[in-house]
């Protein structure tokens, strides 16, 4: 098969769905990986081969697109991904944020002495709360002794200012390792699909192991139990529709509103009007979405919706504990949360015998159609090996992150979220692993943050919610719009932009609560513009011009 060069422009006008997403990175139509991907905006890299792991067979398949495989059992079957023990006895560093209590270390932890017998290393990380990992950051960056692998802190484009140079100057090149067919040598990272590795590409290198995540991004989870009491349908399917359902849904005496946090009408509605995914590109040019006359819309939408009061009294505090919200039935619309929170839902609710969780889809405001849904960037962060002045190092570390990339159902993965049976986890009636309070405790190493599998539906013990998570993925999936500036890289986005956009969205949500007039939302588009949207349109097309360039 002959791999000609195919242009970005062309192919993100073309197309739409997660074949646009891939795409994005200038590939050709060949699913080997064999192509050119664009990632620091100024240069093209050979992507890996993706070859797709098969020992393990799911209940429902995932799709090219991007519906990811579900199981509704742990497989009883378990077998080995990696046949040799990555190490022989060396010293691996890591560090990557933590969202849990740090845990015991291997002297006093089985399930991390156990990781580090299967992976032949003294593993030694460094565990940074979630929080403080951006701060965190810049100063290991500054230090004189780099971890052998580190996790970006995570964001699309990362939050990291001169990307493209620090990666030149600190970390290593891993393209001879991973371009093309040299990626086979680690099946495992070869087993994350192409569309997953255009956020690791700078310098016309390929820098890092990205930690790979569904392109459905979020779901619109809803409390159905509330939708049948209050006699409304889950799908509404307009806009009219939609605020029908609000209303009903909304009680303050019985404190109970329809939203919870202002971002979750925000991205339905932005759905519901055609909104681009961030960035709209036509003939080389960009319009980010702020500039659009489907923003103006959303926001004269969320004005009616806050004067009708069907958001809770506290939507614009970002401390606000939505979750808890969600789970009480303070809320019934989450329009806005990751999709793994599937599973944290359900056993928060376990003892609820009312609770319903269900998906709401997204229509078109006129109704009678679907919405284009937002595809999102494909990872979460990505991991950076330091230079080593012993090339062997390097390919030690690629096999320990081989190791931890095990897919869904193997003998690795079963060892890497649940640890020794017995010990860690026991079985329940259907041979799912359960973690027991030790397991709990011990297993929440941050790992998954320096190599992950691609994402599986899997929920413990409810079968049948592979099936409505996969029914909801299949309906949506396929509508989806790709950013076309996924994979490129803009330094005004990440050193200006977090500051310049909450100034802008701060004065958004005045302008909703009516202590702004409309007009002023003009006003604030221009100033944007001025402080950095001007900027990362030029960065951005000149990267799309360039790799347009290159491709064709």
């Amino acid at each position: 098969m002959s791999h000609r060069p195919v242009s970005r422009r062309s192919l993100i006008a073309g197309t739409s769905g997660l074949a646009a997403f891939a795409a994005a990175g200038g590939l050709t139509a060949c699913s080997s990986g064999d192509s050119q991907g664009p990632g620091s905006g100024e240069n093209t890299a050979t992507l890996p081969t993706y070859v797709p792991y098969t020992g393990v067979t799911p209940d429902l398949p995932g799709t090219d697109q991007g519906v990811d495989p579900a199981y509704r059992r742990f497989p009883a079957e378990n077998p080995r991904s990696v046949e040799e023990i990555p190490g022989h006895g060396e010293t691996i560093t890591g560090m990557a944020n933590i969202y849990f209590a740090v845990p015991p270390g291997p002297d006093r932890n089985s399930y991390w002495a156990g990781l580090n017998e299967r992976l032949g290393v003294d593993l030694q990380l460094q565990m940074v709360s979630n929080a403080d990992y951006l701060q965190k950051f810049p100063t290991v960056i500054a230090g004189n002794e780099l971890p052998d692998m580190l996790q970006v802190p995570n964001g699309a484009p990362p939050p990291v200012p001169n990307m493209p140079q620090l990666l030149d100057k600190r970390f290593a090149d891993l393209s001879e390792h991973l371009s093309g067919d040299a990626v086979k040598e680690y099946p495992n990272l070869a087993n994350i699909p192409t569309r997953h590795w255009l956020s690791t590409v700078y310098n016309s290198g390929i820098y890092g192991i990205p930690i790979p995540r569904g392109a459905i991004a979020n779901y619109h989870f809803v409390r159905a139990d509330l939708f049948e009491k209050a006699g409304v349908s889950t799908e509404p399917k307009s806009y009219d529709e939609l605020v029908d359902a609000t209303k009903a849904l909304t009680d303050p005496k019985q404190r109970r509103w329809a939203f919870g946090l202002v971002n979750q009408p925000r991205q339905l509605l932005g759905r519901m009007n055609d909104e681009p995914n961030i960035w709209a590109e036509e003939g080389g040019k960009l319009t980010h979405v702020y500039e659009t006359e489907q923003y103006a819309q959303t926001v004269t939408d969320l004005i009616a919706m806050w004067k009708s009061g069907v958001m809770h009294p506290d939507s614009f505090n970002p401390a606000q504990p939505f979750k808890q919200l969600f789970n009480a039935g303070t809320v019934a619309i989450n329009a806005a949360d990751g999709y793994p929170g599937w599973v944290q839902y359900q056993l928060d609710n376990a003892g609820n015998p009312d609770f319903e969780l269900g998906l709401m889809p997204a229509y078109a405001r006129t109704g009678g159609q679907l919405a284009k849904w937002n595809l999102g960037s494909g990872f979460f962060s990505i991991t950076l090996l330091k230079k080593q002045d012993d090339p062997e190092k390097t390919k030690t570390a690629l096999r320990v992150l081989n190791w931890l990339a095990a897919p869904f159902g193997t003998e690795e993965y079963k060892y890497r979220l649940f640890g020794q049976e017995g010990v860690d986890h026991e079985r329940d009636a259907d041979g799912n692993p359960v973690l027991t309070p030790t397991g709990t405790a011990n297993t929440v190493l941050p790992i998954r943050y320096l190599a992950d599998s691609p994402y599986n539906i899997y929920v413990p013990g409810r079968p049948q919610d592979a099936d409505t998570q996969h029914a909801y993925q299949s309906l949506e999936v396929p509508t989806g719009i790709s950013n076309p500036t996924t994979g490129l890289y803009s330094n005004t986005a990440s050193s200006k932009n977090a500051t310049a956009d909450k100034t802008f969205q701060d004065g958004v949500n005045d302008v909703i609560q009516e202590r702004r007039p409309f007009s002023e939302l003009k006003t604030l588009v221009t100033t944007w513009r001025n402080s950095v949207g001007d900027a990362m349109r030029t960065e951005y097309q000149d990267a799309l011009q360039k790799a347009g360039t290159t491709a064709s």
